[in-house]
């Protein structure tokens, strides 16, 4: 839930680190209540509720020029369905037929799809459904799903000779960087001319327009279903509720559900006593429920906020503090919560039933199967984005006045690029030194033209392209996550680039900064018309900041031709006093050059990665083995880990750097399958 506080991050900066992480009272109610709200649509009762449909089609032009095409895109470019009646609640299923002229050379148009309402001519709230690209001039229909409740929902309106009851359907067109597409001699609705001020001479009208001549779209049929019922009672309740027979007593009914649902929320087998605390649970509150299935709910709402559901339970022998061997059923839930940020599935929890995960055949073949299993995109996610703090971009706000034209959207698409760029290491088993170096990257059309990629992709669709060495943007270095998280919004960070190297890819973070030093004041007088790297060789002349500094700075120096926005640049504005005291920005040549801690001369960002790969690639492996280890365990490691970990490590150099073989590695390993 947004209301709750953020989770504690552990020193390798991963959000499941166990020692880290409590759960408050506030939290297991909030626990509590999505529970119940997941189980009142999982377990249903009565007859099924009547659909709503509601269908536009091209022959439903109105007004609109052109009719013989369909709902093109009007000029303000929505195509609005009405929506009179619909289920607040439950499951909605919204169908899109459209085409699109795409003339030889242009991008790919998009389509926003949206549910919301009206409550003012100025504001719509609404909430995306799906974005979907049109490719070619095929005739395509689109199907969306999803739950009512998620949307923004509200009374009728009127205005001028529209009628909106609350909820519509919104289609936005748009091109491949997310414009609008608006052409201003169409719409959908005619209204009616506004009278002329005195003296006022008519707008002239713009030309029509001619169907096929340029980037559009034509919407032949929208369809939309509210409640969406694919069968009585939903799939949910028939595998929550299965086999059920209510001609049988309740509580051998209860009894059967609960030895079916407590399992699978457990993660292992049960054992009688735990069926009956929970079967105790239903007889006291059955009395009180206006039906079976509203008591059985509430158990299985208790059930799902038990510590044996919330937590992963691996129980120990009190008498030893040595490591010992997990179980078949704690290996799956490791193994899973590793791979998949989930539960284990059937496969998992029938081999760990039969005692076989432990083979370690049998287990490097599931750790394969997971990892080529859609699923595995929870860890590349989950890891990616702690391991290279990409949370950073929210945190970094960039000063429109001195980036006007940057889009804020951006950031999500430099957030996307990073974690697609490692999915694609470990998809294709690609060396891991590509993310210091690479002759390619994945980006789109809005991404490209902001990094100056030419040609830009068509489509707004992430893929992956061929970088030319000129433009300095191979590898993680290279990248928009990177060098804007670690700016502050105006200008460059070398400080916050250099830790995060020395963080994130070497595993030698400096020493936090003393407290009371001063932050450098860049608009005194001693520090105007200096560069960011002169002001900090004025830093480091301070006593307390020398030490650290002389480590630090170096590591940032050579990235300085990355602007705050990783725009690449070779001038920098300065601020310099005018004779009457106000300052001016001031164009001075960047120098990036430094020397590191051990003497080596570097001249820019590629010298940087260069190095690198050639001197660091040894503590560069180092570091990707611990964080690897430290997420897959849940836990810091500890000096009990070193041997594990230096073996890892030499492994995973002698196998190219790759990470599918150092997962196989890491699950067979004894620090993973002991506790």
């Amino acid at each position: 839930s947004t209301e709750l506080p953020p989770e504690p991050l552990s020193p390798q900066g991963f959000l499941n680190d166990g020692a880290t992480l409590e759960i408050s009272p506030t939290q297991i109610e909030t626990y509590l209540a999505a529970a119940r709200r997941a189980l009142d649509v999982a377990i249903v009762t009565g007859d099924a509720p009547t659909p709503h449909v509601y269908t536009a089609t091209k022959t439903a032009t109105g007004n609109l020029p052109n009719k013989s095409e369909g709902g093109q895109l009007p000029a303000n470019p929505e195509f609005l369905l009405d929506v009179p009646q619909y289920a607040r609640t439950g499951s909605f299923r919204l169908e899109v037929t459209a085409r699109a002229v795409i003339p030889e050379g242009s991008d790919f148009p998009r389509m926003r799809v949206s549910l919301g309402h009206v409550p003012g001519i100025i504001h719509v709230p609404r909430k995306t459904v799906a974005e979907v690209e049109f490719t070619s001039d095929q005739t395509q229909t689109f199907v969306f799903h999803g739950r009512m409740e998620d949307y923004p929902q509200a009374g009728e309106v009127r205005f001028e000779n529209l009628t909106f009851h609350g909820m519509i359907v919104m289609l936005d067109f748009l091109n491949a960087e997310g414009e609008e597409l608006r052409y201003p001699d169409r719409s959908y609705v005619q209204l009616p001319p506004k009278p002329k001020k005195k003296g006022e001479k008519p707008k002239p009208k713009p030309a029509p327009v001619a169907f096929g001549k340029r980037l559009d779209i034509a919407v032949e049929k929208v369809a939309f279903t509210s409640p969406w019922l694919a069968a009585w009672p939903p799939e949910s309740h028939r595998i929550l509720l299965e086999n059920d027979a209510p001609a049988e007593a309740e509580t051998a009914r209860a009894r059967r559900h609960l030895g079916r649902f407590l399992p699978r929320a457990f993660r292992r087998p049960v054992t009688p006593a735990e069926i009956a605390q929970y079967l105790k649970l239903f007889d006291q509150l059955r009395p009180q429920a206006d039906s079976f299935e509203a008591a059985l709910r509430e158990v299985f709402a208790a059930v799902l906020v038990s510590p044996h559901f919330l937590y992963i339970v691996e129980t120990r022998d009190p008498q030893s503090t040595a490591p010992q061997p997990l179980t078949d059923d704690e290996l799956a839930n490791r193994l899973s919560y590793f791979l998949w940020s989930s539960m284990p599935d059937e496969t998992l929890l029938g081999l760990a039933e039969r005692k076989q995960l432990h083979q370690p055949a049998i287990l490097q073949r599931e750790v394969l199967r997971m990892l080529q299993d859609g699923r595995s995109h929870e860890f590349v996610s989950h890891f990616a984005e702690q391991w290279f703090d990409l949370g950073a971009l929210d945190r970094v706000a960039v000063n429109p006045e001195f980036y006007p034209k940057f889009d804020n959207d951006l950031k999500d698409d430099m957030r996307h690029e990073t974690v697609a760029f490692f999915d694609e290491i470990l998809r294709a088993d690609r060396s891991c030194l590509e993310l210091i170096d690479s002759d390619w990257t994945v980006v789109n059309r809005a991404l490209a033209k902001h990094y100056g990629i030419e040609p830009p992709p068509r489509s707004f669709q992430f893929q992956k392209v061929v970088l030319k060495p000129e433009l300095q943007r191979g590898g993680l270095l290279g990248q928009g996550s990177f060098l804007l998280s670690q700016s502050n919004g105006e200008t460059s960070h070398p400080i916050k680039r250099a830790v995060w190297i020395l963080d994130r890819l070497l595993g030698t973070p400096p020493l936090p900064p003393p407290p009371a030093v001063p932050a450098l004041d860049s608009q005194g007088a001693e520090l105007a018309g200096l560069s960011l790297k002169d002001q900090l060789e004025l830093h480091r002349k301070e006593e307390t900041c020398r030490n650290c500094h002389e480590d630090i700075d170096p590591w940032g120096f050579p990235l300085e031709n990355f602007d705050a926005i990783g725009l690449w640049r070779q001038t920098a504005p300065v601020r310099v006093r005018t004779q009457g005291g106000g300052p001016r920005p001031k164009p001075i040549t960047l120098d990036p050059r430094a020397q590191l801690p051990d003497g080596t001369l570097l001249n820019n960002a590629a010298a940087l990665k260069a190095y690198l790969l050639e001197k660091r690639k040894d503590a560069f492996a180092h570091s990707i083995v611990e964080r690897l280890m430290g997420y897959s365990l849940g836990r810091s490691l500890d000096f009990g880990d070193r041997d594990a970990v230096d073996a890892l490590t030499q492994a995973f150099m002698a196998q190219n750097f790759r990470l599918r073989p150092l997962i196989v590695d890491l699950v067979a390993s004894p620090s993973f399958q002991t506790k």
